[in-house]
């Protein structure tokens, strides 16, 4: 039991070593362009070891408004997930390793590694702003759905997966599907596997999440492996939020996810993520829209987003309402 508590610190540690160690090849950069990589790191690593998005949908929209090439964002948040994941899901296994359905993760990972080595090698997207378009829609409609489980919460008794024919099937195609979009824009394996367990297989979230992030994990660990044989990686960029990403990923999102639970942080997220969403489809070229129709589609959506918030804030309002009723008082606040 002692070792496994000191173990996250040895590992920070030796990466504290390790990153000292390589400081003179990297400084420059790091002092004069990517000086807040380590706090975004940190940002990025709790939202993806504590919510079923990766650390993509926070690195991609942040960066590209950096001025940082929207291929060169995807291809560091692949690399940078398959350490700052990979970090989550041992942190995680650590934790409680029935947090992982097993004896699904070998059939994901075929169908997920596949749709990877597909997005990148056979069927990729160069065009910046095609990319950036495909990532905030993609974006979008995860967070739409993300507020929804939210609004309608349905009781999710499953912890296992009865890994039948058609179920193997179904879960091949949609990490396939998951693994295709994670090789365009960074990120999409964990959040439709995380949708595909709770929705279809009714799978206790906190289950679904984990078991999530450590395919995405896999699924990242394959990209970069991609990347460096076919790119020139922004290894730059992967160095200088290392830090924070060792940090958050070791200590920070267990914590947090204890203390203020997942859903308060992807409320945030997908919030952001929809605000930048508003501010693409009002500046983006790539399809050519006429303003009228840009203007009302933008204003529909903004009215539907403030809708779909207060109905949130509502529900959590009753439900803390509840929770405090369970707690009577022993005495009149005036005796």
């Amino acid at each position: 039991m002692k070792q496994n508590q000191r173990l996250p610190y040895f590992i920070l540690a030796s990466v504290a070593g390790l990153w000292t160690l390589f400081f003179p090849y990297f400084h420059e950069d790091f002092l004069n362009r990517f000086f807040y990589m380590p706090f975004l790191g940190i940002i990025a690593a709790t939202v993806a070891n504590t919510t079923p998005a990766a650390a993509g949908i926070v690195y991609f929209p942040i960066l590209t408004r950096l001025h940082i090439h929207p291929v060169t964002a995807v291809q560091f948040s692949l690399i940078i997930q398959a350490y700052g994941m990979g970090l989550g899901t041992f942190r995680w296994f650590m934790v409680n390793k029935k947090l992982f359905i097993a004896n699904v993760i070998p059939v994901c990972l075929v169908g997920g590694i596949g749709g990877v080595v597909t997005g990148i090698v056979f069927v990729p997207i160069d065009n910046p702003g095609m990319l950036t378009l495909i990532f905030n829609s993609i974006a979008f409609i995860f967070s739409q759905i993300i507020f929804f489980s939210i609004l309608f919460q349905h009781k999710y008794p499953n912890l296992t997966v009865d890994l039948t024919v058609p179920n193997a099937a179904l879960l091949l195609l949609f990490s396939f599907l998951g693994g295709l979009v994670s090789g365009w824009i960074g990120f999409g394996i964990d959040t439709m596997f995380y949708f595909i367990l709770t929705v279809i297989f009714k799978i206790n979230p906190a289950v679904a999440i984990v078991t999530s992030i450590s395919l995405m994990a896999a699924g990242s660990l394959a990209g970069t492996i991609l990347n460096i044989m076919l790119n020139e990686v922004p290894l730059s960029l992967w160095y200088s939020a290392v830090p924070g990403v060792t940090v958050a990923g070791l200590f920070l999102a267990a914590y947090i996810a204890m203390k203020i639970g997942p859903k308060n942080v992807l409320i945030l997220f997908t919030f952001l993520l929809s605000v930048d969403f508003f501010t693409t489809l009002w500046t983006q070229n790539t399809i050519p829209i006429p303003q009228t129709i840009r203007t009302l589609v933008t204003y529909v959506l903004v009215v539907y987003l403030i809708v779909i918030h207060v109905q949130i804030f509502k529900k959590s309002y009753k439900q803390i309402g509840a929770d405090l009723g369970q707690f009577k008082p022993d005495r009149s606040p005036l005796q």
